[in-house]
């Protein structure tokens, strides 16, 4: 952050109580009369129970040490602070409780910080100003109120997402083993390519890149991000590798109709099961490292390994990391505008084409944002996810000036190199050199046996969901015969308790993990415990959690089964075809 006041004047006063106070330029930053009095008052009225607590301005302390008090286990304090000697003065005392302080010139720190936060406090988020700092540091303090805004936005655009598709996520992920079993793991790709790469996406800007995409086709790797295919299609221009990531069917109708030639498909496990039924043809699979027990839960159904790829809430993002991962040579993104540019949402001939008016501004909630030549452009909060995105992703590359953003149009990506399609080609592309590609029909396939054990596998992870359902199913049973409304019967807590010891080992590992880790945190944030609550309420609470958790783990366990009993019948049908074909 870029402090207004470049110098400031810091006056150390008494207060009339006797207490220590600072005046920074004129301006008190507690009560001349009793600043404690007045930090008593001042916290009162803007502590809030079970929040994150962020701080503007710790000046002589007095706010922040009572605001630290009040944290319970559950609570944190982040304290920004513009003025270096009041840092230096706290670190040199005692350490605050469950409070960490920060320079406000640490912004990225801050912003990481906060990110990481508001997963788990969502938007109870209380963001406060000590008196005056407001006053001496607006700039920065309305960086701390747009960082703590996005943060939020952003952190609500992920939960919607995962709440529209957490069924169809699961369905595609289960589904998808049938095909990954035999596919090919995206690792074998690791550095094979030593050639420029462009990655195309389907913001506004690419049309115009496509004459001089059309001239340097054949001398470079080609790799297109979801939807983008049929633009590049409409043009007669076909990529060597097309990622899909997205569960939803409206990716899959991006791909109904498509006949590939050469380019092959780079999948997520979680990417729409059809998709990869109707093409036909062997692929190359991933899981994304955003869920960390999916790549080992992946492994052991599988029996081999599965490679793990950092992305974030657009294809495109995939599609870098991949980018950078299978080529050592240089990067450049085409299209990537995350921006209304021209009013427009996508390239034409892009599914999802259309052109904006006012009231889609208004229904989408756009804002103006810095542009890649330094104007203002139009996007909005799920751009603006895919932006962050871009700009966590490159800080985790070992070689992060191999990528450039060549855009030419859209939103700026902070730490991206920009220069325009043509000098990079200029300065890239050796039009005398062809890419040479990966032989797919080398790979080979899994034999009848391999497709035995892994049906025995699945058998196994269902018989696990049939054990999940009856403890449930016995927990809300439970719960319905607790006869007293204040109060829980000790036999009944004690059966509970030995239900959730038998659920503790299925939810630590699995699909019933992946499935119950949300739930579990969604009915925590939904119950949680007023202020001053009374025994009567505190039951009631508890006990409303309670019967919607085992309920919501009951239907999501017979959920889960239903798409495992499809997948048990998909590979039962696959070893009956190899049974057939071992006879002739």
């Amino acid at each position: 952050m870029n402090n207004e006041i470049q110098e400031y004047e810091i006056i150390e006063e008494a207060a009339k109580s006797g207490h220590r106070i600072h005046k920074v330029n004129n301006y008190y930053l507690h009560s001349k009369y009793d600043p404690i009095r007045e930090a008593e008052r001042f916290v009162e009225r803007h502590y809030k129970k079970h929040h994150l607590h962020i701080l503007f301005g710790i000046g002589s302390g007095y706010i922040a040490e009572l605001l630290s008090k009040k944290m319970s286990e559950d609570e944190f304090l982040i304290v920004v602070e513009p003025m270096k000697p009041f840092i230096e003065e706290r670190w040199n005392n005692h350490v605050l409780e469950r409070t960490i302080l920060i320079e406000a010139r640490e912004l990225e720190h801050f912003k990481n910080l906060v990110d990481s936060l508001t997963i788990q406090f969502r938007n109870r988020i209380q963001v406060i100003c000590s008196p005056n700092y407001d006053k001496l540091f607006p700039s920065d303090y309305q960086q701390i109120l747009n960082i703590v805004k996005d943060s939020i936005y952003v952190q609500k655009v992920n939960e919607n997402t995962i709440k529209a598709f957490s069924k169809e996520w699961q369905q595609n992920f289960i589904l998808n083993l049938f095909y990954g079993f035999d596919d090919i793991p995206l690792q074998v790709l690791e550095h094979y390519f030593d050639v420029p790469v462009v990655v195309a996406s389907g913001g506004p800007s690419l049309t115009k890149q496509i004459p001089l995409l059309k001239k340097i086709r054949e001398h470079v790797l080609l790799i297109s991000s979801g939807s983008t295919i049929n633009t590049l299609l409409n043009y007669g221009i076909e990529p060597d590798f097309v990622v899909t990531i997205d569960g939803n069917i409206n990716n899959y109708k991006h791909f109904e109709s498509l006949q590939l030639k050469k380019a092959k498909v780079i999948y997520s496990l979680s990417h729409h099961e059809k998709i990869l039924e109707k093409l036909n043809q062997r692929s190359f699979y991933f899981v994304s490292s955003i869920i960390h027990s999916l790549k080992s839960y992946a492994e052991k159904l599988l029996n081999k390994e599965v490679p793990n790829i950092l992305g974030g809430a657009s294809v495109a993002n995939f599609a870098l990391n991949i980018a950078h991962r299978i080529s050592t040579g240089p990067v450049a993104l085409i299209g990537q505008d995350l921006a209304y540019t021209d009013n427009k949402t996508h390239a034409e001939h892009n599914k999802n084409f259309r052109k904006i008016d006012g009231a889609y501004i208004k229904e989408r909630g756009m804002f103006y944002t810095e542009g890649y030549y330094g104007d203002q452009v139009l996007t909005d909060y799920a751009f603006l996810t895919m932006k962050h995105n871009f700009e966590k992703l490159i800080q985790t590359f070992s070689r992060p000036e191999r990528i450039y953003n060549c855009t030419e149009g859209g939103v700026k990506l902070e730490g991206y190199q920009q220069i325009s399609f043509q000098e990079f080609c200029d300065r890239y592309v050796d039009t005398s050199k062809s890419v040479p590609m990966f032989d797919i029909d080398s790979y080979p396939h899994k034999d009848i046996e391999e497709w035995k054990e892994f049906f025995i596998r699945i058998e196994n992870e269902i018989k696990l969901h049939d054990k999940v359902k009856r403890l449930t199913e016995e927990a809300v049973l439970l719960l319905k015969r607790n006869a007293s409304d204040t109060a829980f019967d000790a036999k009944i807590l004690k059966k509970l308790d030995k239900i959730d010891e038998q659920l503790k080992p299925i939810f630590g590992e699995g699909m019933m993990s992946l499935i119950a880790q949300p739930i579990m945190l969604d009915t925590f944030n939904n119950y949680l415990p007023k202020e001053n609550e009374t025994e009567k309420e505190t039951y009631q609470r508890v006990y409303a959690r309670s019967m919607d958790l085992y309920s919501r783990l009951q239907e999501a366990a017979i959920d889960s089964k239903s798409y495992f009993m499809r997948l048990k019948e998909k590979i039962k049908n696959k070893i009956m075809s190899m049974d057939k074909e071992g006879e002739k």
